[in-house]
């Protein structure tokens, strides 16, 4: 279904500003302040909070463990965190070389979705660890799958646990089976998945790096999965969410009729804004980080949208995460996006604010 199709949307998804707050936010509270931006956090049962650090010109991107004393440790180890582009001897197979989404999934593994780099064999990658024996124990290469030229960005599960749904910013879906390891790469021609217009940032299109005047797109983006497993929503990062019955997406794996076809099983869902993250909770409710307003917004499963909060301190929210004690967790991380690079300045917080439910059963331990 054509972006057209969202216009219809306006009465519903028109966000409700009048309790949007300034700077200052009854209940965001500052929940670490770190050295370094920090783009996502996941917290286990047990209260393990893991960090994945992407956005530096001078630092290559890691995943770290935030200790109780505040100080971090990389994880899984210094190993998976050592890649080198410059040394001829560092395995982009068993390192990360491009740390994109990381969360918990309904396993109790930590999974990290690894963009990749173009041209360099074994880096693009979805990388499973075991939180029992802090190593990996779940490894799927996805070079031959993914665009040559863009990269994986984030991942979801089904409600068996069985399918793993990652995102491909060039504009498709990979529906990985994690037993198998066999993936399809779908929706590659469905309007659905495009960037049909470039990524607004802070009042202002985010400018491109093919010189003066570019400007910056990434198709789809943010993916989430309802409470029963029933819908799998996803949407480009300028916005405009639409969802489809998992089991239509799953059957992709076995049906090569259904994979040619997925994206006119869509409906338009939501017109939600330039997004930097997503999250669900037990509800079904969808929490957005807007990148160009600086606000959260909050989406019901109906559809309907408002605006939760605003506030100047949300830079480029992203990877959000929610706890069985009703706290939102929102790591701002101050990326400033340009053609020139991506640039983060401190100071690094993350956040909490109360909601109204706690996260989705299937969603994450």
């Amino acid at each position: 279904m054509g972006f057209g199709l969202f216009l219809g949307l306006l009465s519903i998804c028109a966000p409700s500003v009048a309790n949007a707050a300034s700077a200052s936010v009854p209940g965001l509270e500052v929940a670490y302040s770190l050295e370094r931006a920090t783009q996502g956090i996941s917290i286990s049962g047990n209260g393990r909070k893991f960090l994945s650090q992407r956005y530096s010109t001078t630092a290559a991107p890691q995943i770290v463990e935030l200790l109780d004393d505040n100080s971090t440790v990389l994880y899984p180890n210094a190993e998976w965190n050592s890649y080198n582009s410059s040394n001829p001897k560092s395995n982009p197979r068993t390192t990360f070389v491009n740390v994109d989404g990381a969360r918990l999934g309904p396993d109790g593994r930590y999974w990290v979705v690894d963009g990749g780099a173009t041209g360099i064999n074994g880096s693009a990658k979805l990388v499973g660890v075991n939180l029992t024996t802090n190593a990996v124990d779940k490894l799927y290469y996805l070079d031959d799958t993914k665009a040559s030229d863009r990269g994986l960005d984030d991942v979801r599960f089904s409600a068996s646990g069985e399918i793993g749904y990652l995102s491909d910013i060039a504009g498709a879906l990979i529906v990985l089976n994690l037993t198998s390891g066999h993936n399809v790469r779908v929706l590659t021609n469905s309007t659905t998945a495009e960037a049909l217009f470039p990524i607004m940032y802070n009042g202002t299109l985010v400018p491109g790096s093919d010189g003066l005047g570019s400007v910056s797109t990434a198709g789809l983006d943010q993916i989430e999965v309802s409470p029963d497993g029933t819908y799998l929503y996803y949407q480009p990062c300028n916005g405009g969410m639409h969802r489809i019955k998992t089991s239509y997406v799953d059957a992709v794996l076995t049906n090569d009729t259904m994979a040619a076809t997925l994206g006119d099983y869509a409906e338009p869902f939501a017109l939600t804004p330039s997004t930097g993250g997503t999250t669900i909770d037990a509800d079904g409710n969808i929490y957005a980080s807007d990148t160009n307003m600086l606000a959260i917004w909050k989406i019901t499963p109906a559809g309907h949208c408002s605006i939760l909060f605003h506030s100047e301190k949300l830079l480029w929210t992203d990877l959000m995460w929610i706890t069985a004690d009703k706290k939102l967790w929102l790591p701002a991380s101050q990326m400033r996006p340009g053609g020139d690079g991506l640039m983060a300045t401190g100071p690094n917080y993350i956040f909490t604010y109360p909601i109204d439910a706690g996260p989705s059963p299937i969603d994450h331990v």
